[in-house]
């Protein structure tokens, strides 16, 4: 077993998004405006349904309706929708003011429709609850409970007063007042819930989402810079030969055209300018010997030595022990940049949250190869180690002070970007304190000052080996 003791500065920025902001996902949520083309199509829905139901019981079973008044709202709403069809293009989205003001007549036409065909009575009226559930997925907090609001006083409204349900002749149907109250407490009850429900997979879904996207752009990124490399070195390499000859012909021409001083300025600016193309690729060239070439193979011990790189002359001490059971040879990495954006991102968290110390092991056998890190910080908090791994949880909170300083406060993409790479190439992931698992527990044995944060990374050595190859 060997270490390397090194040093880490916490002042290095963790891995996410450098263009989000911390409420990005949250100002990217309210822009979601729903489409009036929607809108339309739910509502001429709507106009059908009820047009079919009002005749279906007027004309098939056989019960007296107000039709007049019945077709009233249902016209109102067909009228509407063509208005809207012709002032407006289809690929419109309304606002949240405006999409909640179509909410409420929806929610005024069916109590309309109800009042005249028996209230709460009516068997339909749980559609009160699809403009609120519609709402909580799509509009603000404000539109829904606003919604809800609505559609609680009308209910209540309609439990009161409307007209006697349709029913035969001579045989008046009346429901209980007990009975109606319980109808009228489950429709509340129940539009509440789904409401609610709804809304927090939507939060969910499009926080997801939202990260997902966000890890693309940075992986992007990251690719392209890895690729810029690459063509630099190439254009250094390929370039190098033709400015050696521009140069050499240069050389010669001043040595014939001596006697013609306006000539030899020129070709001596010439072989000058030339001259330094070649300097500036000689630096490209050896910035990339520096860093290794992008697209070479390389042991898993210098990927670390790599990704603790920035760590060094700093007060954090790093230290990273290599163990190779039964003398197995060490696993070779295919450069990927996602997958180094992603393991460096969790060295950079060990380091900023230290107080001391990081201890890192790298172990590997024939079978598999497993990475542990940790650290001497306060480790995870329980509130913290129950959602993470989500998009947009961080320890790190946005103030004002730290908005307009700049300081970083970390949106938890980061780490949710990590999380989502590592185990897309085939990690087994733990998280946790000092005796989360049994890995934490036998690390702790060896590094007892070592009581913070634990992460461990394991992977069969043919998938590990297999990083970089299939992107």
């Amino acid at each position: 077993m060997t270490s390397m003791d090194l040093n880490a500065s916490n002042n290095d920025k963790l891995a996410s998004p450098a263009s989000a902001g911390p409420n990005h996902w949250r100002m990217a949520r309210q822009d979601r405006h729903l489409r009036l083309q929607t809108s339309i199509l739910l509502r001429w829905l709507a106009v059908i349904g009820q047009s079919l139901a009002v005749l279906f019981v007027h004309f098939i079973l056989g019960f007296e309706l107000p039709l007049i008044w019945c077709f009233i709202p249902i016209v109102l709403s067909a009228n509407l929708n063509i208005t809207l069809a012709i002032l407006f293009p289809s690929s419109k989205r309304l606002s949240g003011v405006y999409a909640a003001a179509l909410f409420s007549y929806d929610l005024l036409q069916l109590a309309t429709i109800f009042y005249f065909t028996g209230g709460l009575q009516n068997p339909f009226v749980f559609l009160f609850i699809v403009p609120v559930c519609v709402s909580a997925t799509i509009l603000q907090r404000n539109s829904t409970i606003w919604l809800a609001s609505l559609a609680i006083l009308l209910i209540t409204f309609l439990g009161f007063y409307h007209e006697a349900l349709p029913w035969s002749q001579g045989d008046p149907f009346e429901i209980p007042t007990l009975y109606m109250m319980g109808v009228w407490s489950s429709l509340i009850l129940v539009m509440l819930f789904l409401a609610i429900y709804i809304r927090r997979i939507s939060t969910e879904s499009y926080a997801m989402f939202a990260a997902l996207s966000a890890t693309e752009l940075m992986l992007e990124r990251e690719q392209k810079l890895s690729a810029l490399d690459g063509l630099a070195a190439a254009a250094a390499h390929e370039l190098g030969t033709p400015l050696s000859t521009i140069t050499l012909v240069a050389k010669e021409l001043m040595l014939e055209l001596k006697d013609q001083p306006e000539v030899y300025e020129d070709l001596q600016l010439l072989t000058e300018q030339a001259i330094r193309c070649r300097g500036i690729l000689a630096e490209l060239q050896a910035r990339k010997n520096q860093d290794r070439d992008d697209f070479l193979d390389f042991p898993i011990t210098e990927m670390m030595d790599d990704l603790i790189s920035n760590h060094r002359m700093a007060d954090i001490d790093i230290q990273v022990f290599e163990t190779a059971e039964n003398n197995s040879p060490t696993p070779i990495l295919h450069r990927n940049p996602a997958f180094l954006y992603a393991l460096g991102n969790l060295v950079n968290n060990a380091a900023e949250f230290a107080t001391q110390k990081v201890v890192i092991e790298l172990e590997w056998s024939d079978q598999f190869v497993n990475i542990h890190i940790g650290d001497d910080g306060a480790g995870f908090s329980d509130e913290i180690l129950d959602k993470l791994g989500e998009p947009f949880i961080s320890t790190r909170t946005a103030t004002p002070d730290s908005l307009e300083s700049g300081a970083h406060h970390g949106m938890g993409l980061g780490f949710f970007i990590a999380k989502t790479v590592l185990e897309r190439s085939g990690a087994r992931m733990r998280v946790g304190n000092q005796k989360a698992y049994k890995e934490m527990i036998e690390f702790g044995q060896k590094h007892p000052e070592i009581s913070g944060a634990h992460i461990n990374l394991k992977w069969r050595r043919g998938e590990f080996e297999k990083i970089g190859l299939e992107d």
